[in-house]
């Protein structure tokens, strides 16, 4: 084991969702570090499509010492939603969230990258920068949260040109959400 919560976490649970063949994204702070600066999380967020015999295979291939709910794991495969597994030794929490079969979720999965240059993680699937930025954005909609304005910013600050605006604008006038990315680019371009 790492010194790192978080690393172990994704180092035992990646490999079983490759395992049993789930399309999956970390996303989540973990996801805007990669792409952006550093942010501390307290969990691993994960969205992903699972079916429920996929579900069945997964529940059974945890090690004991982790906690899973097996039937809402199995529930959340099937109708959507999330499910949480923790890590028993290190405590740390990763959310499992079923995203449903619609067209801006199909396009995340379809972005999404595999990531193997990380020191101390597997080869794992990460969402998109592009993608991190209207999901904070999204969040932070829901939530009214500094810290998704914050991560997405971090994202603007480091990818800057190298982002696909024109998809980014696209998605983000279909989610109700082109003043925020105009203000986020806006911001972002300030040094």
């Amino acid at each position: 084991m790492s010194t790192d919560p978080l690393f172990d976490m994704l180092n035992r649970l990646c490999p079983l969702l490759d395992a049993v063949g789930a399309t999956y994204a970390v996303t989540g702070s973990v996801a805007s570090s990669l792409h952006g600066q550093p942010s501390a999380s307290v969990d691993v967020d994960i969205c992903l499509r699972l079916s429920p015999a996929q579900a069945r295979q997964l529940v059974a291939a945890f090690p004991k010492d982790f906690y899973v709910n097996p039937d809402g794991l199995i529930e959340s495969a099937r109708i959507g939603g999330i499910s949480n597994v923790i890590d028993g030794p290190t405590a740390m929490k990763a959310d499992l969230s079923f995203v449903p079969k619609e067209p801006y979720f199909d396009e995340v999965l379809a972005r999404r990258t595999l990531i193997g240059n990380v020191p101390g993680l597997p080869p794992l699937w990460v969402v998109s920068p592009e993608d991190i930025i209207l999901m904070k954005l999204l969040w932070r909609r829901d939530t009214e949260s500094q810290k998704q304005w914050d991560n997405a910013l971090s994202v603007v600050k480091v990818q800057g040109h190298r982002l696909d605006r024109a998809y980014m604008k696209d998605w983000a006038e279909r989610l109700d959400l082109s003043d925020d990315l105009r203000k986020l680019f806006a911001e972002g371009e300030q040094r």
